[in-house]
């Protein structure tokens, strides 16, 4: 017994291990895409069993590779990523321009990002635009507009990155799905805020948001949304608002786990604070962001935070502090256009603060040449504010004119350029609505046409019904009809038997009536010719006939009764025998 439960058992376990191998490869890595926490997800698909993994189709081992490089980048593993990424390229079966590569194309592209290597993320996300638009692969076409938007915004190529979105957003004859308006959406807004463009940037985003919320929205993609609102209240410097879109977006990344996400919501939560002079709260946070960005070594973040840092730490006076800080930032960021200009400014407000105003110029001017170069105007703003303060405290005062008049030329520029891109996007605006004004007529059309058809389509289903319950009742009177006449025919067929019945009864009756009845008369006929003695045998004859006689007659009432229901025939039985003897004696007794 023990031996047969043993075996049994043996079974069982090889059963279940080969259910395990049998299910897909593809299976796990959905499931592994619903886990929100990095951390977590990544344990799920490094226990995946290799069997599963070695006997999975080669699409399926591609995409499982492709998740796993995703999970190494958001927590800031570059290098373990990019191994992966060599080995698959190093497989003999690797093209550089097969369908089947395409989510590797784009994950190596997001790598070159994510690490900051931006010159070699817009060469990738270029080269991958160019190749889905000729494989026409439009999902992945638009991923990679997405991917190459997000590397012009860190490399300060902002404009370049609105002209490329805005073939994409004002194409009328383009049909774009929800997440694929959500992803152009977000890189539009970014890059809009960046040029100052401020208001119609937070529109962008709240149109985001509006799409998102017809989506199923995972956990990161909310962080986004708020996250990124959030920015432009801070753009706007309506920090409380800020503020509380940048905890509801941390809340979210901790959920997620992606250290790159939570460091950023800290920075911004920092800036919220600096802007509403919190600074002891403000420094916290960029701190708190620091050792989020060392744990995963990002430099260009970890310098980012320390940026955060030194401008709290002139607030507090610490300035020789904020200025070594911000003399070492200055080392790390200089090929990040995107930040180098704003420790600029915060370089030349520190020496500004000091005697040493040639440097302060120095910086001021850098930070300046820089804005302009990147069409920053606000920046270019600040930077000749930082110069006017400088020259007038050398008292340089025709080049603080000079600069004031800048200024004032900028300012003017500026609410021309505001204007006039305001008024071509309300332009713009206005065709967009008229253009999904005329597609929701349109599907209106089509609406009422199917209503029509569907009312047309009703009308015809209850007159089939109505025909076919006219038919179900037309056949249930023919049938009650027939029922009626099987049940007349029946009625006459069971009347005529009681007829015939009835007619052969009275047939018998009369004729055993006519015998007691011609004895009778013949009793009497002897008794009155005087051949018999009235005696008391003849009496009892006599009597025995009337009898009979009377029976019978009885029995012809009951005959009456046949068609009812209290009619009964009771039939005796006799000796035949007995009766014909009796029978022989009265003829006898007659005859005497």
């Amino acid at each position: 017994m023990l031996k047969m439960n043993f075996k049994a058992l043996v079974i069982l376990l090889c059963t279940l291990s080969f259910a395990s191998i049998a299910s897909t490869l593809q299976g796990h890595i959905d499931e592994a895409r619903t886990i929100s926490d990095y951390q977590e997800r990544y344990k799920y698909l490094t226990n995946i069993d290799k069997r599963l993994i070695e006997s999975a189709s080669f699409a399926e081992r591609l995409s499982f590779n492709v998740r796993l490089i995703h999970v190494h980048i958001h927590l800031g593993q570059f290098q373990q990523a990019q191994n992966i990424v060599e080995e698959l390229e190093s497989s003999p079966k690797y093209k550089s321009d097969s369908s089947i590569y395409s989510e590797l194309y784009l994950v190596k592209a997001r790598l070159a990002y994510s690490a900051n290597k931006l010159e070699s993320a817009i060469h990738l996300s270029q080269q991958n635009v160019a190749l889905f638009q000729r494989l026409q692969l439009t999902d992945y076409e638009i991923d990679a507009v997405a991917s190459l938007v997000s590397a012009y915004h860190n490399a300060g190529e902002y404009q370049a990155a609105l002209n490329l979105l805005e073939v994409y957003i004002h194409d009328n004859n383009r049909e774009l799905s929800l997440k694929q308006k959500e992803m152009l959406y977000h890189g539009y807004s970014r890059n809009l805020e960046q040029l100052d463009r401020l208001t119609l940037a937070l529109e962008y985003k709240l149109k985001r948001r509006e799409v998102i919320k017809q989506m199923s929205p995972s956990i990161s993609l909310q962080a986004g949304i708020s996250y990124s609102i959030a920015q432009s209240y801070l753009d706007l410097e309506q920090y409380e608002k800020a503020k509380s879109e940048f905890i509801t977006a941390l809340s979210f990344d901790k959920q997620t786990g992606s250290l790159s996400d939570i460091g950023h919501s800290l920075v911004k939560l920092s800036q919220c604070e600096y802007g509403l002079k919190n600074y002891p709260a403000s420094l916290a946070y960029a701190q708190e962001a620091k050792q989020v960005f060392a744990s995963y070594n990002s430099t260009r973040n970890t310098a980012w935070a320390n940026h955060n840092i030194a401008i709290n730490l002139l607030e507090i006076d610490k300035p020789d502090q904020a200025l070594s800080i911000e003399k070492q930032v200055l080392i790390e960021l200089k090929q990040d256009d995107h930040l180098y200009i704003d420790v600029l400014l915060t370089l030349a407000k520190l020496y500004i603060g000091s005697t040493e105003h040639e440097q302060a110029k120095h910086y001021a001017e850098q930070a300046y040449q820089l804005s302009k170069q990147k069409n920053k105007l606000q920046k270019q703003i600040i930077a000749l504010e930082h110069l006017i303060t400088v020259t007038e405290k050398q008292a340089d005062y025709k080049q603080a004119l000079s600069y004031q008049r800048a200024i004032t030329e900028l300012e003017k520029g500026f609410a021309r350029n505001n204007y006039n891109h305001r008024l071509a996007e309300l332009q713009n605006s206005i065709a967009m609505r008229d253009r999904d004004l005329a597609i929701q007529d349109l599907k209106l059309q089509d609406n009422e046409k199917s209503q029509a058809i569907a009312a047309q389509r009703q009308a015809i289903l209850y007159s089939v019904l109505l025909f076919s319950l006219l038919l179900a009742a037309m056949g249930i009177a023919l049938l009650r009809i027939r029922q009626r006449k099987q049940l007349i025919e029946q009625r006459r067929n069971y009347l005529d038997k009681q007829i015939s019945q009835r007619s052969k009864l009275l047939s018998q009756v009369a004729h055993e009536l006519s015998g007691p009845l011609t004895g009778l008369r013949l009793h009497l006929e002897t008794l009155q010719a005087g051949l018999t003695q009235f005696n008391e045998l003849t009496y009892e004859k006599l009597n025995q006939k009337i009898t009979d006689m009377a029976t019978l007659v009885t029995d012809l009432n009951k005959i009456s009764l046949l068609e009812q229901s209290s009619f009964q025939l009771n039939v005796t039985t006799v000796n035949a025998a007995e009766y014909f003897q009796s029978l022989h004696a009265d003829m006898l007794i007659q005859l005497e």
